[in-house]
């Protein structure tokens, strides 16, 4: 195993991840609830493609795009979709989408090995929460920020404010995610990016976006993520 410097090893270090495609499972509920909301609202011709390869820019941009950037059907289909979320949620029989295999084992051994970490997602607030509580991984995470709290990535804003509530330099902290929005994320934020191979854009098109690494199972990211920190402070 690669080490972190000792001569850093008082510095804080945060990993910062994206929730959708890169901890949970969600591609199946997410597009399962898009075409319920879009058939509510007259949006009847959801392509399933381009709903996956949207995920992760966020349910009011990806509104406008399902809508052809009709504001006012983008707003409706929006408030379809966070209703019906709402109603599963409050009835106690919404599906759980699953956390990916090994993605609680690698937060708690970075948790242990002295890591802050965090969650900037574009996913909503309740949505978020009923995760990380159904999965018991709330305990585990210092920091998190949905796209209701904070501008949508790619802007850097939510990494930028978990550095900031944290007190972790940028060299010392790493965005993983699974899409170019979390890639785009990163480098508005002058921080690393590590991509995982099994979300929702293809590792080439990460790599090509900035990733200083892609992951293929969450074994190998405390090795990755303590490489990256020895380099980049070399």
């Amino acid at each position: 195993m690669t080490l972190y410097s000792p001569s850093e090893d008082s510095a804080l270090r945060l990993a910062l991840f994206d929730f959708d495609g890169t901890l949970c499972d969600s591609g199946e509920q997410i597009i399962s609830a898009l075409k319920k909301a879009g058939r509510e609202v007259g949006v009847m011709d959801i392509n399933e493609m381009q709903a996956r390869q949207s995920i992760g820019q966020g349910l009011h941009h990806l509104a406008l795009t399902l809508t052809n950037n009709d504001i006012d059907k983008a707003n409706e289909f929006f408030e379809a979709y966070r209703d019906n979320f709402r109603a599963e949620m409050t009835a106690g029989n919404i599906y759980v989408s699953p956390l990916f295999e090994g993605a609680k084992k690698a937060l708690e051994s970075l948790v242990e090995n002295g890591w802050l970490t965090g969650v900037v997602t574009n996913k909503g607030r309740s949505g978020l929460n009923h995760l990380l509580k159904i999965h018991e991984i709330e305990s585990l995470f210092d920091v998190t920020y949905t796209v209701d709290e904070k501008q949508p990535k790619p802007a850097p804003a939510m990494a930028v404010d978990a550095m900031f509530q944290c007190g972790t330099e940028a060299k010392n902290t790493i965005l993983i995610g699974d899409t170019i929005y979390d890639a785009q994320c990163a480098m508005g934020a002058g921080i690393a990016f590590v991509g995982v191979s099994w979300g929702y854009n293809t590792p080439e098109l990460l790599k090509q976006n900035g990733a200083k690494a892609i992951i293929n199972n969450f074994s190998e990211l405390q090795d990755n993520l303590n490489d990256i920190l020895s380099k980049d402070n070399a």
